[in-house]
């Protein structure tokens, strides 16, 4: 059948009966196929429309088919036509659409490493484009004990993304959200989902880390409503993720994580820190104000405790333990 042309099922039909039986008159045509003449000459009329049929020049009123040779060649170059227009138009949408891409870009510039978003809608749009952009981890304070159901489903969609290409998602919470159930609710998710939580008595901002490059805050910390900054000045970033890394450090697990937490020091919870972001001996001594001899000692009784023949293997256990 010919409905790769464009034919529908009845006329296919008619044209096919008009080829292999040429002595047929419409009424035959209706028999064979079960339908009315009156829609057999509606199908007579569309063929001749696509030039599968022509006047006859002998007997003026009836039609002649055409060698379906020419007849379908015709028509499938008016349809290769029309396939090529569509290109055409689908590549000047897709100019367009770069072009306005373009233009959104230099309107939402970074100004001096600093993008401001005005209100709600437009700082929750910007965090699911850092979701979407985010490769390694994500990074966040959420500070206040109850929360509403419409900003935890805006943090939800974007730790949701994240954890799904396999991000690591770390988020700190104050104690008093153990008392709201939307806040609790949405934690055991977090956990659930593989994310680590902790908690603390005070948070000093609302903020969200992506890979350790860009931050967001908010204008105002006392009305959310107003929007947020976003900051990609490494400087400033790396202030604030010294600041999470601190507030974190100090922090307890949400829930059941919390005796398995207690298993280690604070001491030894900044040295899987500094484990963590590469240090050398000699760097990690300087931040733990100890020798480089003690430093390492302190590792070896760390790797001891944790069954670890390496490094990279003291870090892997000391996450899955609740430790990081």
């Amino acid at each position: 059948m010919l409905e790769v042309l464009g034919l529908d099922e009845r006329t296919s039909g008619v044209y096919e009966a008009l080829i292999t039986q040429q002595g047929w008159k419409a009424s035959d045509i209706a028999a064979h196929l079960g339908v009315e003449q009156s829609d057999v000459r509606e199908s007579l009329d569309k063929l001749a429309q696509l030039s599968l049929l022509r006047p006859s020049e002998e007997q003026p009123g009836k039609l002649r088919l055409v060698n379906p040779s020419v007849g379908l060649s015709a028509l499938l170059a008016r349809q290769e036509a029309e396939l090529n227009e569509q290109h055409a138009r689908f590549a000047r949408i897709r100019e367009e659409a770069a072009r306005l891409t373009s233009q959104w870009s230099v309107a939402h510039a970074l100004h001096g490493s600093v993008e401001r978003l005005e209100g709600l809608d437009e700082e929750r749009q910007r965090m699911v484009e850092l979701s979407e952009q985010a490769e390694t981890e994500i990074l966040s304070f959420l500070p206040g004990g109850a929360h509403s159901f419409s900003a935890l489903a805006a943090v939800r969609q974007r730790d949701e993304r994240c954890l799904a290409r396999g991000v690591r998602v770390r988020v700190v919470l104050l104690h008093s959200a153990r008392n709201d159930r939307l806040t609790r609710e949405y934690a055991d998710w977090l956990l659930e989902a593989g994310a680590d939580v902790r908690v603390c008595p005070s948070l000093p901002i609302r903020m969200v880390l992506c890979d350790g490059r860009s931050a967001m805050v908010p204008i105002d910390p006392q009305d959310d409503r107003r929007g947020a900054f976003m900051m990609a000045a490494p400087g400033v970033v790396a202030a604030l993720s010294a600041l999470f890394e601190t507030v974190w450090d100090g922090a307890e697990p949400f829930g059941e994580r919390t005796a398995r937490y207690r298993e280690v020091t604070s001491q030894e919870r900044r040295l899987l820190i500094s484990l963590r972001s590469g240090l050398t001996d000699e760097a990690i001594s300087r931040q733990l104000g100890v020798s480089v001899r003690t430093a390492r000692r302190m590792l070896a009784s760390l790797m001891q405790k944790l069954d670890a023949r390496c490094r990279f293997e003291a870090g892997y256990e000391a996450a899955r333990r609740g430790w990081l």
